[in-house]
């Protein structure tokens, strides 16, 4: 048979075995976000390492040029016949002056705006081959793209290595497929090309070349096969910085003799005149070469007083309308410190009176083997003083739009530049993507964390629910050994006691006395157990604490007049049994310690809650308490059971406090 100690026993382990069972799944719960985090370990994010190439890319375009389309080139380009067979193989031969040793070739493509007022390229050729003529008249392969369709180029420069450069008297490219034409012209498939570069080192040596086509459009300084190695693209090599639109050499007169000293002996073989180009910034009307040279010559001497001046190039006259790039001419070779310039007859500037005469420039470059070597060289005009700022302008390696960039490495450059913005806009497609898969990995990882919550608040309110069960029928248990034992134990004495009674024939005053207080104090203390023990099995919220505080108070103090306040007296009612039971004998103890020593005329109880934490207050007017006798122990023990913190305070003949607070 189980004793009443061994079930309140059992009682306290299940209760313990509930609250360790409690915060095991308190302890997974706090561990579900960790293993969730792990888990999102396994998918890594797929846009994070998508936005750091982004970065690097934006970074890298930060170090490169931003090359401008001009405004007003000078020519177009070359492109094929539109009468043509569009199937027919097209053949274009460059024709170096002398030959020379190539090992770099670039094309770039001519350019055309679509209806969206984007710049593309205009019918690159899809299936095409370069090769090297050598001086024997034998060919070598350069580049082979006779065996599949050509990544369409955009309008980056297209290079070309020549791989164990050799000399060459020129190039040839054949065409086997022909693009698409997207524009109005009337036929299905074109070639076309703006500029063709061939560089040895840094000079190219395609500049001015003769070209042969065996089929071409020829539509004069617009389209044709001359147009092909003129120097002219729809870009300018320059780093665009929109200056000063005014920052040009400029002077009013027809004709002007410039004096160049180059401070050391050049070999020069190309020359370039950089006309004058309202900024873009500004939305000049369409002014640019307004008083460029249509007729100039250039001379190189030793000697300062030009006594033995060399004629290197003249120019009788440029047809064309000058555009915004530079004017770039290849002159005989020839050594020589001082230079000679001589500009007659400047472009007639429209917006001014036809009388009015003008010659101006933005930039003079003399090159010796593709390198500029009239760079900072001082400048003077004899015959007409002009202001040494306006002079200087003329080799400062600046033009309106910008910084004027190596030929080769701009090319270079902008080849890079529009690989990059190309990858750009593939890599922030890609981003996209891999936002949208990494959105839908989030809300996935979301609904699991969701479910996996709401399974284990299920799981551990099953097993609060058999807990509680447990705890439940263990308390009904209890509850019922106490009624059966100590009911029938007390009714057995109450019965003999009255059998006593009826026994003696005439008893005493003294044991009629005793038995019949006998009787009383039975069936009383019968009468209480029962109400106690239906109080404290019950797990009722509505079960009223205060009441039972009142009742037990009523009964412990008798006639000692009460004072009570019960502050929120719901939140007493929401403790757990146990709870209940030990704050119920802390206060029947702190009573009885009243009645036994305090000899209080009158007592004052509060009962009350401060946020989380409960509070009971006992006080008397009594002659204090005696703090080492045995009743403070039994306050102390079962205030460390309600896991409290207790307060006794008590003077002789000013009566005597007891606080106590914990925590639910």
């Amino acid at each position: 048979m189980i004793t009443n100690s061994g079930r309140l026993a059992q009682c306290a382990l299940i209760r313990s075995g509930f609250v360790r069972g409690t915060c095991c799944w308190a302890s997974i719960l706090a561990s579900l976000g960790p293993a969730l985090v792990s888990a999102r370990s396994l998918f890594p994010d797929q846009a994070e390492p998508i936005r750091r190439q982004i970065e690097q890319r934006e970074s890298q375009l930060q170090t490169l040029p931003v090359s401008p389309m001009n405004t007003c080139p000078w020519t177009l380009g070359y492109a094929s016949n539109w009468h043509d067979d569009p199937l027919k193989p097209v053949t274009i031969r460059v024709i170096f002056p002398e030959p020379a040793t190539i090992d770099l070739v670039a094309l770039l493509p001519a350019t055309y705006t679509d209806d969206q007022n984007q710049v593309r390229a205009f019918c690159f050729p899809l299936r095409f081959s370069i090769e090297r003529v050598l001086p024997d008249g034998s060919v070598q392969m350069i580049a082979n793209h006779l065996d599949q369709d050509y990544e369409a180029p955009g309008i980056s420069p297209q290079l070309f290595p020549c791989p164990n450069p050799v000399p060459a008297s020129g190039l040839q490219i054949t065409v086997t497929r022909r693009a698409p034409n997207p524009t109005w012209w009337p036929t299905p498939r074109l070639v076309a090309l703006s500029e063709l570069f061939a560089f040895t080192g840094e000079r190219n040596a395609a500049l001015n070349s003769q070209v042969v086509a065996s089929s071409s459009f020829d539509f004069p300084y617009v389209w044709s096969p001359t147009c092909l190695t003129d120097g002219f693209s729809l870009y300018s090599q320059i780093n665009h910085k929109p200056g000063d639109p005014t920052r040009n050499f400029s002077i009013a007169q027809d004709e002007v003799c410039l004096e160049m000293d180059l401070g050391a002996i050049h070999g020069i073989d190309e020359l370039r005149l950089w006309p004058a180009v309202p900024s873009l910034q500004h939305n000049f009307p369409p002014s640019s070469g307004a008083g460029f040279p249509l007729l100039f010559k250039v001379e190189l001497a030793l000697t300062a007083d030009f006594s033995d001046a060399t004629l290197i190039y003249e120019e009788d006259k440029i047809s064309q309308r000058p555009g915004a790039g530079p004017l770039m001419r290849r002159v005989a070779p020839a050594k020589g410190r001082f230079v000679r310039i001589t500009l007659k007859n400047g472009f007639h500037d429209f917006r001014r009176s036809s009388d009015y005469l003008e010659i101006t420039l933005s930039e003079i470059e003399l090159l010796e083997g593709g390198k500029v070597v009239s760079g900072g060289a001082p400048v003077r005009a004899p015959s007409h003083p002009t202001g040494p700022a306006q002079l200087e302008k003329l080799t400062d390696g600046f033009v309106n739009e910008g910084e004027i960039l190596p030929l080769r490495d701009w090319l270079t450059r902008f080849h890079r530049k529009v690989a990059l913005e190309r990858d750009l806009a593939a890599l922030r497609t890609g981003l996209a993507v891999a936002q949208r898969a990494d959105e839908k990995w989030s809300k996935t990882v979301l609904f699991i964390a969701i479910g996996l919550i709401l399974a284990l608040v299920q799981a551990i309110w099953w097993v609060r629910m058999a807990s509680r069960r447990r705890w439940a029928r263990m308390r009904e248990r209890i509850a019922c050994d106490l009624h059966d034992e100590i009911g029938a134990n007390v009714s057995s004495i109450a019965h003999s006691a009255e059998m006593l009674l009826e026994t003696i024939p005439e008893p005493t005053e003294i044991q009629a006395s005793l038995l019949g207080s006998l009787i009383e104090v039975t069936r009383v203390t019968s009468h209480e157990t029962k109400h106690f023990i239906r109080f404290i099995e019950s797990e009722q919220k509505d079960r009223n604490l205060a009441e039972q505080f009142s009742r037990v108070a009523a009964q412990i103090l008798g006639p000692i007049p009460v004072q009570a306040s019960y502050l929120n007296p719901s939140s007493f009612n929401r403790l757990d049994p146990a709870t209940k039971w030990n704050l119920l004998l802390f206060f029947k103890e702190a009573l009885n310690n009243i009645i036994k020593h305090a000899k209080a005329d009158s007592v004052e109880i509060t009962a009350r809650t401060d946020g989380p934490h409960f509070e009971i207050i006992v006080a008397d007017d009594g002659c204090g308490l005696d703090l080492s006798v045995k009743s403070c122990r039994h306050l102390k023990s079962r205030a460390k059971m309600l896991g409290g913190l207790l307060n006794i305070h008590s003077q002789p003949g000013a009566g005597t406090r007891i606080h106590l607070r914990f925590k639910k």
